[in-house]
């Protein structure tokens, strides 16, 4: 199915561009007059001059003998030069009038030739002997191509078997026949309609149509589409008590959920990959390839699903589990790009006391109406990062978006780092979220809920703490780190970071103190290749460098908290399981981005 849509993507691609071509060469043919296109405009007819009788008595008739079956015998001037045009049962011949031999024409005859029926300012200033050529297509033999220094670039092409201009080309006539050879597919300029290039086209096409018809059954038949306007019911019961919610029949559950304001645990914003959207249906739902990697088969049994997986169009009743959170007003008091592409944001709560634990995170309701990119807002170093946003215009409606808070809980200011998300995946703008969040100014106010998540500290008898991280996953693991060193006595604890290059490393000079201090063995990967006199850290990917370390360590002294992108979160999971770790002392976190 993937592999379908990717390939139904390419070819619309390929089509795509086959129209553009199509409409250019089209406008191309309406506005150019059909006398340009032929390469005429210094082409003229000059008269046709038959030989008088003292001519025509005068011919050498030496070469009669010498064909069989004459059928036709022609005679002209030839730049003055009697021709005997004959027409026999090998052929056709031109004989030259005055000895009877073969027609010769010398590069001084092509020249007159061509000037007999050249009408234009400029003056032959080249002449080639040819054998064939691209611009008459068919043609192959012995010629001259004569070239006029006049503003069209006029090439007369004179052959010499016949002493006859087979024909003029010009800049025009280029122009023209690439437009020919755009619009009916006929890029060999063979003036051939049915090449195997059209043929090809002919089939991408009829492939396009009916993947595409494929793909749209698919998605029917799995209702991940529903061509439905209807409205659908859905009864949910929140906690003890039940409530009726309205929407459209293809909207998904926590879609329809959010929209009544019933908070819903969503790392991912409905992408189907955090895990965290867990509700219950009938055990008769159907199960989704997502729900079956994030949820275990005991929860499947019961009727768990994920709320981002199924539309209130297939379910009537869903509970829900009732959640201790709250909607707050958030007041950006400072903010500062901590990488080129990730920017740290603090806020105060504006009405009244907000608690949380380290490990937790919020989710930011990112208001309709358009949000403009101000270019002002970044700073010189970083603006090679966001070229693509500076002329931005967002609308949309409301959407939400999850951040972890970056401090512990002994706080009331809260703290994010927000990782500006470029154009991904063909899509032509940024992240919504996190380009509002990055240009908001301080004093501007924000809605935001939660706190969400169980990302939090396992409780150990006296166990280490093993951080891996990577990127924006820094906020909830130095929250934890933070939450830690705020024991009466702390435990023992590790943290790999990894990041492309120094520029990218998060809060480094406040770990290095903890690492200077012995209270973080802090161990800082960067996967880019870097010059030897610049660092001299570890290098490569942070969990192959976890894993070197752990090779000599007791595993059973660790708990483990993982938090990054997909890749490295996923590989260091495999890692870990391929420890033997088990996974009751792995808290991990997926930001399914």
């Amino acid at each position: 199915m993937k592999f379908m849509q990717w390939l139904h993507r390419w070819t619309g691609l390929i089509i795509l561009l086959q129209i553009i071509l199509w409409t250019i060469s089209g406008l191309y043919f309406a506005l150019v007059d059909h006398h340009g296109m032929k390469g005429h405009q210094y082409h003229q007819h000059p008269p046709q001059v038959g030989l008088s009788a003292e001519q025509a008595a005068a011919l050498n008739s030496e070469w009669w003998g010498n064909f069989n079956d004459v059928t036709k015998i022609r005679t002209r001037l030839v730049a003055n030069i009697p021709q005997v045009e004959i027409h026999h049962s090998e052929g056709v011949s031109f004989l030259d009038g005055r000895t009877g031999q073969d027609w010769r024409t010398h590069q001084n005859l092509a020249i007159q030739i061509a000037n007999s029926t050249y009408s234009g300012p400029g003056e032959a200033v080249r002449v080639a002997a040819i054998t064939r050529t691209r611009e008459l297509n068919g043609w192959q033999g012995q010629g001259y191509r004569i070239e006029y220094n006049d503003d069209l670039n006029t090439r007369v092409y004179v052959d010499s078997h016949s002493g006859s201009v087979l024909d003029h080309r010009n800049t025009p006539w280029v122009v023209a026949d690439w437009m020919f050879r755009l619009h009916f597919i006929d890029y060999t300029g063979g003036r051939n309609f049915n090449n195997l290039v059209i043929i090809t086209a002919g089939i991408v096409t009829l492939w396009f149509a009916l993947s595409g018809l494929i793909l749209l059954v698919k998605l029917l038949g799995s209702g991940e589409m529903r061509i439905s306007l209807r409205n659908a019911t859905l009864q949910a019961r929140v906690g003890n008590q039940d409530v009726r919610l309205q929407d459209k029949a293809h909207k998904t559950i926590l879609q329809t959920l959010q929209k009544h304001d019933i908070p819903v645990e969503s790392g991912c914003g409905g992408g189907g990959t955090c895990g965290l959207c867990t509700v219950k249906l009938a055990a008769s739902t159907k199960i989704t390839s997502a729900e079956r990697d994030l949820l275990t088969d005991d929860q499947l049994e019961q009727g768990y699903r994920l709320a981002c997986q199924h539309q209130i169009g297939n379910a009537s009743k869903v509970e829900v589990k009732e959640l201790d959170v709250q909607r707050v007003s958030l007041e950006l008091t400072s903010s500062k790009f901590l990488t080129p592409m990730l920017k740290e944001l603090r806020f105060k709560v504006r009405d009244g006391h907000f608690d949380f634990s380290a490990g937790q995170y919020m989710q930011f309701l990112i208001p309709s109406g358009q949000t403009p990119v101000r270019p002002s807002d970044v700073p010189e170093a970083f603006s090679p990062e966001w070229v693509n946003i500076k002329e931005a215009v967002f609308t949309h409606h409301e959407v939400r978006r999850s951040y972890s808070m970056a401090t512990s809980s002994d706080t009331q200011e809260l703290v994010f780092t927000v990782r500006y998300q470029p154009p991904v995946n063909g899509h032509d703008r940024p992240g919504i979220g996190s380009t509002y969040l990055c240009n908001m100014k301080e004093g501007e106010i924000i809605v935001a809920e939660g706190p969400y998540g169980d990302f939090q500290r396992i409780p150990g008898e006296g166990r280490k703490l093993f951080f891996i991280g990577g990127g924006a996953g820094m906020a909830p693991l130095r929250a934890l780190i933070q939450e830690e060193l705020a024991e009466p006595e702390p435990r023992s604890m590790v943290f790999f970071y990894g990041a492309r290059n120094r520029q990218e490393l998060v809060y480094s000079e406040e770990f290095e103190r903890l690492n200077q201090r012995g209270e973080v063995n802090y161990v800082p990967v960067l996967s880019a290749k870097q010059p030897s006199c610049e660092w001299m850290g570890e290098e490569g990917f942070v969990h192959e460098a976890a894993f070197a370390f752990l090779a000599n360590s007791d595993m059973q002294a660790f708990d483990f908290y993982v938090c990054g992108p997909p890749k490295m979160l996923s590989a260091t999971l495999r890692m870990l399981e391929q420890l033997g770790v088990d996974r009751e002392r792995i808290r991990y976190d997926d930001f399914g981005i």
